[in-house]
C-alpha cells in the first residue's frame, strides 16, 4: 500500500562522519606520502598548476636557543612531539603531532619567526620575487618546479617557500597536541604587503572589519598594519601565535615551566591573547578562545 510507513524508520538514524584527529590525519597523510611516492594533487585549476597548499602557510621556523631544551619546553607546554635533526651544525626539531609542522631551529642567525608556504612552481616563484621587489637568498630550484627558496619580501620580511610533495620518513606520533599553529601575526604596511604576495603567492587581504587595520591573507595569516593603526612607524616583524583551549591554565603552565606568561588581552575579535617567552628567552604568542579553563572535576 501506498501509505504504508516501513516500521524500521524510527530507529534509523543519519550517519554522522567522524572528523578524525588532526594528529592522527596529519600522520596518515604522511604516511601515505611516503609509501606511495606520492606528491600533492589537490588541484585548484584545471591545468594542475595550483595545488591546496599554494601560496598557504605549511610550515614555520622558530628560532629558539638550544633546540632540545626548547622542545622539551614546548612537549610539556603543548603536548608537542618532534624528530630530532642534527644538520650543517645546527640541532632542528620537527613537530610530527601538529597540522602544521614547526621547526625549532637553534641557528642564532636565522630570524625569529620564518613562515613557509607551499608554491606549485619554486623557479617561477624565485622570478615573481624579484619582480616584486624583493630578495632572494638562497634557493635550490628543480628543474621540474619543486626544490626550495628563502628571502625577503620588499618590507624586510623574511619567508621560505617550497613545493610539498614526498615527505622524509619520520617518527608516528603517539599523542595528540594541545596546542596548533593559531596564527602568523605579521606587522607590515598591509598596501605593500599585499601587492607583494599577490605577485608572489596570490593572496588578496581581507578584513571583516572596514575600520580595522587587521587583514587576513591566507588561512593561520594575518597583518596587522600597525603603522595606519595608531600613525607611528613600525619595523615589520612575524610572532607566532598557538592556539589553545584556554588561555589562563596555559599561561600558568608558562611560567611553571620557568617561561614568562605576558598580561592577556581580547585584542583579537572574540579571542584572547598573550605574548610570552619560554625558558630561553624565545617569544612566542599563545590565543584562546576563552580565558579561563574548563572547571575542576568534582
Amino acid at each position: 500500500m501506498p501509505d504504508r510507513h516501513d516500521p524500521f524508520d524510527a530507529l534509523r538514524r543519519p550517519i554522522v562522519p567522524l572528523a578524525p584527529r588532526p594528529a592522527f590525519a596529519a600522520a596518515l597523510r604522511r604516511r601515505l606520502q611516503e609509501e606511495l611516492c606520492m606528491t600533492t594533487t589537490d588541484d585548484a585549476s584545471p591545468d594542475g598548476t595550483r595545488n591546496a597548499d599554494t601560496g598557504n602557510l605549511v610550515m614555520v621556523h622558530l628560532r629558539v636557543g638550544d633546540a632540545d631544551r626548547a622542545m622539551a619546553f614546548f612537549g610539556s607546554l603543548l603536548g608537542w612531539e618532534g624528530e630530532r635533526v642534527d644538520f650543517d651544525n645546527h640541532v632542528s626539531h620537527y613537530t610530527i603531532n601538529t597540522a602544521t609542522t614547526v621547526r625549532l631551529l637553534d641557528d642564532p642567525a636565522a630570524p625569529a619567526v620564518v613562515p613557509n608556504y607551499g608554491v606549485a612552481d619554486v623557479a617561477g616563484t624565485i622570478r615573481a620575487v624579484g619582480a616584486a621587489g624583493g630578495v632572494v637568498t638562497e634557493a635550490a630550484p628543480d628543474p621540474d618546479g619543486g626544490g626550495w627558496a628563502r628571502g625577503t619580501d620588499d618590507q624586510g620580511m623574511p619567508w621560505l617557500v617550497f613545493r610539498p610533495g614526498r615527505s622524509r620518513a619520520s617518527v608516528s606520533p603517539t599523542r595528540v597536541p594541545t596546542g596548533e599553529v593559531g596564527l602568523v601575526f605579521l606587522r607590515a604596511d598591509a598596501a605593500r604587503a599585499e601587492r607583494f604576495y599577490a605577485t608572489v603567492l596570490g593572496w588578496h587581504l581581507t578584513r571583516d572589519d572596514p575600520a580595522s587595520q587587521y587583514f587576513e591573507a591566507v588561512p593561520k595569516v594575518g597583518i596587522f598594519d600597525e603603522a595606519a593603526a595608531f600613525g607611528h612607524p613600525v619595523e615589520p616583524d612575524a610572532t607566532l601565535y598557538v592556539s589553545v583551549d584556554a588561555l589562563a591554565p596555559a599561561l600558568a603552565r608558562v611560567e611553571e615551566l620557568g617561561g614568562h606568561a605576558g598580561p592577556s588581552a581580547q585584542d583579537m575579535g572574540p579571542y584572547f591573547s598573550a605574548r610570552c617567552t619560554d625558558d630561553q628567552g624565545t617569544e612566542f604568542g599563545l590565543i584562546a578562545p576563552a580565558l579561563e579553563g574548563p572547571a575542576p572535576a568534582g
